[in-house]
């Protein structure tokens, strides 16, 4: 009896018919009218929410965006062997990436502004968590068109999946002739089209849309699963390669900040300005620019703590910024005021208990 209210809990019931459900798929694979407007429009508020770095504006554009149309028909009709369906999706799906990148290009061409904003570099490099990401989006995808009232959850997968600001940072890419921005969109676009893709496959055979499509005679083709299976891999590989170099970064900065607070605290009287860990010619090194009149202990000291700058070049320098020296040494110098403040604190209590 528990065992029948688990599957009961856990059975997906869709919600409309099989031939709805094609519909809608197939309507939404087309680039034509609304769509390609709408999709140039998205364009263009993504390409000036990564520009002037404004999330909402690229959050906005994500969720007018009709990019995910043909990536779902796609892998709809290569679930239910329906080859017309991914004719016409790999057909739109060209016309999308083709205007998509036109329309991105053109802006950053036309815009004063080039600098590399802190949102286009967010989609310059994939990791395997945007794999993930992207797979899980297409399952939500799936699930949302079998429901009669799906918009909130194709709105809410439109947002997490991403899958137009890549392909404006691959634009803004090639309007700077910016190779790594170019190709690194390009890939998390193509990552995040896979596995949408692979999500709305292998939901489609799951949930049984094969048994009303296909033939009697006819069986799911173990080629379709191998390319797809083979495909996947290929695309997962370099977005693990990005994740490790991203926790190497990650880690390297962990361990500057680590070090700069053991160094603060061990010498109170160094006034670090700021500090930056980085990485040139596979050789790690971490910046410290330091106040001018602080008393600067000799490096033997500071390599007290090796164990956190053992491969770690140390680079030292003074603050150039007569202002910025005037305002930290103004700090320091109260810092320190409330210190001798709290040891005089101190010593009145001991001596105070010792009179008692």
């Amino acid at each position: 009896m528990p065992f029948r209210k688990l599957k009961k809990l856990l059975t997906l019931r869709k919600e409309e018919t099989e031939r709805d459900t094609y519909t809608e798929i197939e309507d939404g694979v087309f680039f034509r009218g609304h769509n390609l407007w709408l999709l140039v429009l998205s364009m263009g508020i993504a390409c000036v929410g990564l520009n002037i770095n404004s999330p909402a504006a690229v959050i906005g554009a994500m969720l007018i965006s009709p990019l995910m149309g043909p990536i779902v028909g796609l892998a709809f009709g290569l679930s239910i062997h329906h080859k017309n369906l991914v004719r016409l999706s790999l057909w739109n799906w060209g016309i999308m990436v083709g205007t998509g990148l036109l329309a991105s290009t053109v802006y950053f061409l036309i815009s004063p502004f080039h600098s590399e904003t802190s949102q286009l570099a967010a989609f310059k490099e994939a990791t395997i968590f945007d794999c993930f990401l992207a797979l899980f989006g297409g399952f939500a995808w799936f699930l949302g068109i079998t429901k009669k009232e799906a918009i909130k959850v194709i709105a809410g997968v439109a947002v997490a999946t991403a899958c137009i600001p890549p392909l404006c940072t691959a634009g803004y890419g090639l309007a700077n002739l910016n190779w790594d921005y170019f190709f690194g969109g390009l890939y998390f676009y193509l990552v995040n089209c896979v596995f949408i893709g692979i999500g709305t496959w292998i939901l489609s055979i799951i949930l049984g849309y094969q048994k009303y499509y296909l033939e009697k005679n006819e069986k799911l083709s173990k080629t379709t699963s191998v390319v797809i299976s083979v495909l996947s891999i290929l695309v997962l590989l370099p977005s693990v390669f990005f994740t490790i170099d991203k926790w190497k970064q990650e880690n390297l900065k962990q361990r500057a900040e680590d070090y700069v607070k053991l160094i603060q605290e061990k010498n109170p009287e160094i006034a670090i300005v700021k500090h930056h860990a980085f990485e040139k010619d596979k050789k790690k090194y971490l910046d410290i620019t330091i106040l001018n009149d602080s008393t600067f202990i000799p490096k033997k000291e500071l390599y007290q703590h090796d164990e956190l700058v053992k491969d770690i070049q140390l680079i030292w320098h003074y603050s150039k910024n007569s202002t910025a020296n005037s305002d930290i040494k103004y700090l320091q110098k109260q810092i320190n005021d409330l210190r001798l403040q709290l040891e005089d604190k101190k010593n009145q209590n001991i001596r105070i208990k010792e009179r008692n």
